[in-house]
């Protein structure tokens, strides 16, 4: 088996445990949350800077379109995402992240495609696979930390006493 599709296939493995986990109950601590998507993050741009070899061609710029609409999923997931007292303030994503998710990979599979059609290689590296993932989870943690400070500010409608944002018991 090729060196490249080893890596392949463990990055999706993680990713995928990644993605099991969002749906668990995890302690709201809001140091902690960004600390996974900006290590992911990091190692993605690592991967990158390997694979830019042959510099960048003019349709690689699409990769910035991607970037914003895996923000934009990340954001809405941070805005479905459940909060509960137990221990603490806990949360986990809602059965819409399921949806979201599906959205999430219609894109990476949207811009695959796009790229081979356009010769942009960036598109299909394993490093931008990373950063696309932990810009997503960078987004959707930043929207939830914000949603637990207005808890902690005294906002009148905490984020974990909202609807079907709110405790299930």
């Amino acid at each position: 088996m090729e060196l490249a599709m080893i890596d392949d296939v463990l990055i999706a493995v993680a990713v995928g445990i990644l993605i099991v986990r969002q749906f668990q109950w995890r302690s709201a601590e809001p140091r902690r949350m960004l600390l996974m998507p900006l290590l992911v993050i990091a190692v993605g741009l690592v991967c990158l800077g390997f694979e830019l070899g042959g510099g960048l061609r003019p349709a690689d710029w699409l990769l910035v379109g991607e970037l914003v609409l895996v923000a934009g999923t990340g954001t809405a997931m941070g805005r479905v995402t459940r909060f509960r007292e137990a221990n603490g303030l806990q949360y986990r994503l809602t059965g819409a992240g399921i949806a979201l998710w599906a959205v999430f990979l219609a894109i990476r599979i949207g811009s695959f495609a796009l790229a081979s059609v356009l010769g942009a290689h960036l598109l299909d590296a394993t490093g931008l696979i990373l950063v696309s993932f932990g810009v997503n989870r960078l987004a959707a943690s930043l929207v939830v930390r914000h949603r637990i400070q207005s808890v902690h500010c005294g906002d009148k409608t905490p984020a974990y006493g909202q609807g079907t944002a709110g405790t299930r018991r």
